[in-house]
């Protein structure tokens, strides 16, 4: 469960390598496309462990099977797209390269709700495209064009049929699905504060929007090429599949089919940003509030610091502005059965949302006081342990913000009935979920900071 970032990304290349591979053989990718396939598996398993390795082959395996599926019947509008089953790299990275990204950032942004909900809604739009392609063309009614409502041939950019936005819908919500039923196994701690039920139906309807742009931007900017020879319109340049150059119709030249589809891949990862995290109180990053609910009581015991007033001003020598020293807690009073502590300091108001400064565990319930100025690296009794904050470093780092508003830090200490035999290098997310269930009572004291 805490396998470093660096173990994750070599068994993510072995994983992803192996996968490539067999999608070379198989002739499901080229060799540019099999080795961007591997790098951008070796992200998704590194950063977003197996959850998200099975939601990106939820996507890749359902569209190649979809894209061999049927070959006989879609044989005859192969022309008109620019590329054929065999993708390439530009083709990997243009569906995959966003939710890569978002594995990424949740690596930078541990225990964080929102790189998840992009990770999930990239991959959806992305899915819901390629099964609204590959068995739209297959309808029995004649598509129609989804600016002006004209019929148009099947297979024709931006041309849109019942078929294909079920198809869609049914793609989008084979990746919500997973993504509900998964995400408590997701790494560091992701958590949702809302019921699940709207998480899929969010997730699924942006992956049927960013399909349904991959059509409008087909159907208005998307360069599409005319062959003269055939009197077909097609995506391919400069050759038509028969040979014969394509001139421009329309279109922009750069905004060939691949950004069209980086696009449908940002649409589904914007739109489910934006309507999750405007619902107040729906995502939360794991907050202690919830951890508390789930397993222990609202007790609370007495804290206190003499390096800054509780709700006051932070003095600069503890933040990132002076020496970046830790202040002074100390407490009194903890319930019957305590066989640990914690502490998690964080910001709640940081622009990606809450930010870890500090991370102590294994503390003894004997201990009453923390020193001003602990040490990095300073000897802590009884094998307490100083873990990972955001940072992505051991020990305290002070408050930092950007310019602007001033910040809350909330210096939280919780007493646990777990004895202190945690590992070492925890993140807050990785502590938290092995606190659930075991808190008996927390304290807290807040700071305030602006730069």
């Amino acid at each position: 469960m805490f396998a470093s970032p660096a173990l994750n990304l070599v068994l993510g290349l072995l994983l992803a390598s192996g996968v490539a591979y067999a999608a070379y053989r198989t002739r499901t990718l080229s060799v540019s496309g099999a080795i961007a396939a591997a790098a951008e598996g070796t992200f998704i398993f590194g950063f977003g462990g197996l959850v998200g390795a099975a939601l990106l082959l939820a996507f890749f395996i359902s569209s190649s099977a979809l894209s061999r599926a049927f070959t006989r019947r879609k044989a005859r509008f192969a022309e008109k797209f620019s590329k054929g089953a065999q993708r390439d790299a530009s083709q990997v990275l243009a569906n995959g390269g966003l939710a890569a990204g978002f594995t990424i950032l949740h690596g930078l942004f541990p225990g964080q709700s929102w790189p998840w909900i992009g990770f999930a809604g990239s991959l959806a739009a992305v899915t819901a495209d390629t099964w609204a392609t590959e068995l739209g063309v297959l309808s029995r009614t004649p598509p129609r064009l989804i600016t002006t409502g004209r019929a148009a041939e099947p297979g024709d950019s931006g041309a849109v049929s019942l078929a294909g936005i079920l198809a869609a819908l049914g793609g989008a919500a084979l990746i919500a699905l997973l993504a509900c039923l998964l995400y408590p196994l997701a790494p560091d701690g992701v958590q949702f504060q809302g019921p699940v039920l709207l998480f899929f139906a969010i997730i699924s309807l942006s992956g049927v929007a960013g399909s349904l742009l991959d059509s409008f931007l087909g159907a208005t900017v998307q360069a599409i090429y005319y062959c003269p020879s055939c009197d077909k319109e097609t995506e391919r340049h400069p050759l038509h599949s028969c040979g014969t150059p394509a001139t421009l119709k329309r279109g922009w030249t750069w905004l060939n089919n691949d950004w069209v589809n980086a696009a449908c891949s940002l649409c589904g990862a914007g739109l489910a940003l934006a309507v999750l995290l405007a619902i107040p109180g729906w995502v939360s990053p794991a907050q202690i509030e919830a951890i508390t609910d789930q397993g222990g009581s609202s007790m609370s015991f007495p804290i206190f610091s003499t390096s800054f007033e509780e709700g006051g001003a932070i003095p600069p020598q503890f933040t990132c502005t002076g020496e970046n020293r830790s202040p002074n807690l100390s407490w009194r009073d903890l319930p019957a059965g305590t066989h640990s502590l914690a502490l998690i300091t964080e910001d709640t108001d940081a622009p990606g949302g809450t930010f870890i400064h500090w991370v102590l565990y294994n503390l003894p319930p004997t201990l009453v006081l923390l020193p001003e100025g602990l040490g990095k690296d300073a000897p802590l009794p009884n094998g307490a342990t100083q873990g990972l904050n955001d940072f992505r470093r051991r020990g305290y780092d002070g408050p930092c913000p950007p310019p602007g508003p001033t910040h809350r830090y909330y210096f939280i200490l919780f007493a646990l009935d777990s004895a202190p035999t945690l590992p070492l290098d925890l993140t807050a997310a990785q502590l938290r979920k092995a606190m659930k269930g075991h808190i008996l009572a927390e304290a807290n004291w807040v700071g305030k900071f602006a730069r």
